[in-house]
């Protein structure tokens, strides 16, 4: 028999920024405050179910093969031949299609959830393959700059997908982060499908070169250098903004409250400005929603340290 810990367990999973700037689907950094919980419970019913959802209005699919939380479960189970069913529930602390990490925040927190129930049979190179295998689910890519971030905290660079291979990065703790959500909705496939197809060899140099520099700013404690090279990026930003509104008026915001720079958050909508401090972000914050307002768009703000801590177990019983 499997040693089992406890009858119930929930995780909890953060919210993360993923791209920032130059870094397309190769950088991620995760956030304090805000994300998903996932509670697994051991059943006499064999199988794994979802039994509840709440926080998304609604939206999400509640079948076992649509749904990220029951589809990474299920992966995770197949074949170990368990002699208790999973029931799983999930509270959503993100909004859909916010450039977040929404399905990635589920992905991670139903794969920490299940292996805390089984026993812990899985690394946390195991585990990031579930939970690309969610990513998949939702959204038809196993990308994994959100996940990475998401399981293991800090400032993450996936430098290969197969196999995968990450490198996690510390961040000055004063740096801050100012991510702010507009109340409006930008799924991660449309925003895929405007990316370019070819590049012109210049971009890709210039990316290349900026992406380099946001490394080099974090080793050099340089937030000023990584402020100008997450706002060069030359070939995803300049598509994807032109799908946000305001794009241009929140940036200037940031920048003129103080930010070292502005980018798209993942897919966005959500757009992030980096800045020392927690006073000087929550003042970026503010005139990032101002400036949101004034084009009759609201919005909601999380304010944290660049490279917060990752998922982690946040309940754990025996009832």
């Amino acid at each position: 028999m499997m040693p089992m810990p406890s009858n119930a367990v929930t995780a909890f999973a953060p919210a993360t920024v993923a791209n920032v700037g130059p870094g397309f689907d190769a950088f991620g950094f995760a956030l304090d405050g805000a994300g998903d919980r996932v509670t697994a419970r051991r059943s006499k019913r064999p199988g794994v179910r979802l039994v509840g959802i709440t926080g998304d209005g609604g939206a999400l699919p509640k079948s076992a093969g649509r749904n990220v939380v029951t589809a990474v479960a299920s992966k995770m189970v197949r074949g170990l031949g368990l002699h208790f069913g999973i029931d799983l529930s999930l509270e959503k602390g993100l909004p859909l299609g916010s450039g977040l990490g929404s399905s990635s925040a589920s992905a991670v927190a139903s794969a920490v959830a299940v292996n805390a129930l089984i026993g812990r049979l899985y690394s946390d190179d195991e585990l990031l393959e579930f939970a690309r295998h969610g990513e998949r689910v939702a959204c038809g890519a196993a990308h994994a700059d959100n996940v990475v971030p998401c399981l293991l905290g800090g400032f993450c660079i996936v430098r290969a997908c197969d196999p995968l291979e990450v490198i996690r990065l510390d961040v000055p703790s004063a740096w801050r982060v100012a991510v702010v959500h507009p109340h409006i909705e930008l799924p991660t496939k449309k925003a895929r499908a405007v990316l370019p197809r070819t590049v012109p060899l210049a971009a890709m140099t210039a990316n290349v070169s900026n992406a380099a520099s946001v490394v080099a700013a974090i080793y050099k404690k340089d937030l000023g250098l990584l402020g100008r090279a997450i706002m060069a990026e030359t070939v995803v930003v300049p598509v994807r903004r032109m799908l946000i509104p305001g794009f241009m008026e929140v940036g200037r915001a940031a920048v003129h409250a103080g930010a070292a720079g502005f980018s798209i958050s993942g897919a966005g909508p959500s757009l992030f400005a980096l800045t020392a401090g927690d006073r000087r972000a929550k003042v970026v914050a503010t005139k990032m929603v101002a400036a949101w307002k004034r084009l009759g768009i609201s919005a909601d703000v999380i304010v944290s340290r660049v490279g917060s801590a990752g998922a982690r177990i946040v309940g754990n019983g025996r009832s």
